[in-house]
């Protein structure tokens, strides 16, 4: 598998091959991990996800992003990974939502005005009109079924053509700056 991978996106380089496992684990896909991988094949499609460095860009692989990043974190960035890496982030979202309902529920006071600038944000993009009314629903509900309202969200967006999702992105990255930056503890790397 990693040969031709290799061969078919020859520019990247330290390539690793992942797959997500029976109880929602990201496994590195090894020569002692295969036969792990094989037995994940129920009858449908066996999914692996390949990073690495590509070129002389440095671009990391999703899985070390965040460790890596360079300078201030910027809208335009935001939106390129979100396009670049929406189904990774849509497959994280349904594995960790359960952590997003209770957070909502231990601080609604500061979940609240996210989730209502994402709402707002959202406003103009019709292809996903019917995810933003699950926000809205989230945040008049006391936040109640916010976890289930983004893996909807995320999914939608995994599925939109690239031009819809630019669109999405670019709507979203400017609210979600602050938040990041937040989340990486303020800090400028």
């Amino acid at each position: 598998l990693l040969k031709v991978v290799t061969e078919l996106v020859p520019d990247v380089h330290e390539l690793v091959l992942r797959y997500v496992d029976e109880d929602g684990d990201t496994c590195l896909l090894t020569e002692q991990t295969f036969d792990d991988f094989v037995e994940q094949c129920t009858g449908g499609p066996l999914r692996v996800a390949a990073a690495g460095n590509r070129g002389q860009s440095g671009r990391l692989c999703p899985g070390k992003i965040w460790r890596h990043l360079r300078g201030e974190v910027t809208p335009e960035l935001i939106a390129e990974l979100m396009v670049t890496h929406g189904e990774l982030a849509a497959a994280m979202v349904e594995r960790k939502a359960w952590k997003l309902d209770r957070v909502a529920g231990w601080w609604p006071e500061k979940v609240r005005p996210v989730v209502a600038v994402v709402v707002e944000g959202l406003r103009d993009i019709t292809e996903i009109s019917a995810c933003r009314a699950g926000l809205e629903h989230a945040l008049d509900a006391e936040l109640a079924g916010l976890g289930q309202a983004v893996i909807d969200l995320a999914r939608e967006f995994a599925t939109q053509p690239g031009e819809v999702q630019r669109r999405i992105a670019e709507a979203l990255s400017v609210h979600l700056v602050p938040l990041i930056d937040r989340l990486r503890g303020g800090r400028r790397v």
